[in-house]
């Protein structure tokens, strides 16, 4: 079974068209790099949602905006840890 990371790296890779490397890594801010935008932020929430079995408030995703692979997948730890 794939780890919350991989399923996460898995996902942006796939719908970004881009692979993490040295240019790109788990701590690149993906939106500086030009990555992901907003509407595909907002996908990635409902994607995080389905996959994880999770609520996403709108206050998660205004008061935290996750902007690199390390972010997303700490904030998604966290949220499973509160189910």
């Amino acid at each position: 079974m794939a780890t919350t990371t991989e399923t996460i790296r898995q996902y942006l890779e796939d719908r970004f068209l881009f692979e993490f490397d040295e240019t790109i890594n788990p701590d690149t801010d993906l939106f500086k790099a030009g990555v992901i935008d907003s509407f595909g932020y907002v996908k990635l929430m409902s994607f995080l949602e389905s996959e994880f079995s999770l609520k996403i408030s709108t206050e998660d995703i205004l008061t935290n905006v996750f902007v690199s692979l390390t972010a997303i997948d700490e904030f998604i730890q966290k949220k499973l840890s509160e189910k």
